[in-house]
């Protein structure tokens, strides 16, 4: 019974993961791009051209965080207003490869509280900031920022009628990479 029941264990959750696809070979892909390169996303339209690192006040773990923010331009093709979603856009360092998500993809100009959070379809590209906040052992010069491929569904766990409009978000694995160099600030004060 002792060793009967752990190892019945084991072969239930490999048999689990096995039954689920868990063994099944990744077919999600990654498309690298050049800094400055037009990137067609879903319905939108991003490009990326700058990355800042600056050590900042931090909250809750860190009194002190690494405060990571890139620069781009978004525009928008579908049919309505929209804004970015930080679920959108992930980043590591090269040394440090610890995958963070972003915590916050912002249009307008930076430090303009009442920019609008929405793009208007049709229109030039507006600016946007995408901000994520990194351990302070974070030490790295050059950055691996990544943004998941969009597409346009209903995007819930849920079936039927209650499973919500449809929308342009990720559904999968598939990643556009770039790799950029940062730029290091003067810390921020408290």
């Amino acid at each position: 019974m002792a060793v009967g029941i752990p190892v019945l264990a084991v072969v239930v959750l490999v048999g689990s993961v096995f039954a689920f696809g868990g063994f099944k070979q990744r077919n999600d892909t990654i498309t690298d791009i050049e800094l400055g390169q037009n990137v067609t996303n879903g319905a939108y339209e991003f490009t990326f051209s700058s990355a800042t690192v600056q050590s900042a006040p931090g909250y809750g773990k860190y009194k002190r965080i690494q405060k990571v923010v890139v620069v781009g331009t978004m525009r928008n093709d579908s049919d309505s207003a929209a804004a970015p979603d930080s679920t959108w856009f992930l980043a590591r360092g090269v040394k440090f490869d610890q995958v963070q998500t972003a915590e916050s993809a912002l249009t307008g100009q930076a430090g303009q509280l009442n920019a609008p959070g929405d793009v208007t379809p049709g229109l030039p590209p507006v600016r946007m900031e995408v901000e994520f906040d990194f351990p302070p052992t974070f030490s790295d010069t050059e950055l691996v920022f990544g943004m998941r491929q969009l597409t346009y569904g209903t995007h819930s766990y849920l079936s039927g009628p209650s499973a919500g409009p449809s929308t342009w978000d990720v559904s999968g694995n598939d990643t556009y990479r770039l790799r950029m160099p940062m730029k290091r600030l003067a810390p921020a004060q408290y």
